[in-house]
């Protein structure tokens, strides 16, 4: 945010270079990504709106008239109806050696846009343990006569993790989360463990009893 040019700049991580420059309102003070990563909203406090910013085109839209001088933004997620969870660790003497097995059920809302993983980035926060698959990573299996929904799929390593996660649709509104994760840091793990998924703009969070092995 450059908030005496009023615009803001665009930064690729991988090169720390600035890479384009959006105009938006008077005075940028703050900045929201939404979860799948396709817009970013500007909070402009000398114009009392907020710029919508198309993030793959770097173009800006209507803005959007909030309060005088706004200064803060957030993305919330819509929480799914019902999210329950069972998780088994397994936790080694030497650091980032874990391996951990989550089981999840989850309910989406009627108001939620949908659940695309393929589009969408998928979060998943285990105790301190969080990991981020981006959009694009899983893969989209057509229902079969075994099995009458679908399901989507992920194998691979991120940040040294290797991830084995499947997402399938149980039912109406319904949906299973598996996910299993070795060479995984949860060094000091201690029961309850704080569980939350964030599958695009749906989220969910319980406290979990886990099963923790040494």
């Amino acid at each position: 945010m450059n908030e005496f040019s009023n615009n803001v700049s665009v930064i690729a991580t991988a090169s720390n270079t600035v890479v384009a420059t959006v105009p938006v309102g008077s005075g940028p003070l703050d900045v929201a990504v939404t979860p799948d990563g396709k817009h970013a909203y500007v909070t402009n406090a000398g114009s009392t709106n907020v710029s919508v910013i198309a993030t793959a085109t770097n173009t800006v839209g209507t803005p959007i008239p909030v309060g005088s001088g706004p200064h803060n933004v957030a993305i919330a997620c819509v929480p799914f109806f019902a999210f329950s969870a069972k998780l088994d660790i397994d936790s080694e003497r030497e650091p980032n050696r874990d391996h951990f097995e989550l089981l999840v059920s989850f309910t989406k809302r009627t108001t939620s846009s949908g659940i695309n993983p393929v589009t969408e980035p998928v979060t998943l926060q285990v105790g301190t343990f969080s990991v981020t698959i981006p959009p694009g990573s899983f893969r989209k299996h057509e229902h079969d006569d075994e099995d009458e929904h679908g399901f989507f799929s992920f194998e691979g390593v991120i940040n040294g993790v290797r991830l084995e996660v499947l997402i399938k649709r149980t039912g109406t509104l319904r949906y299973a989360f598996d996910a299993k994760a070795r060479h995984a840091n949860l060094t000091g793990i201690t029961n309850p463990v704080p569980v939350t998924l964030t599958i695009g703009d749906d989220c969910g969070t319980a406290s979990v009893t886990a099963r923790i092995s040494h």
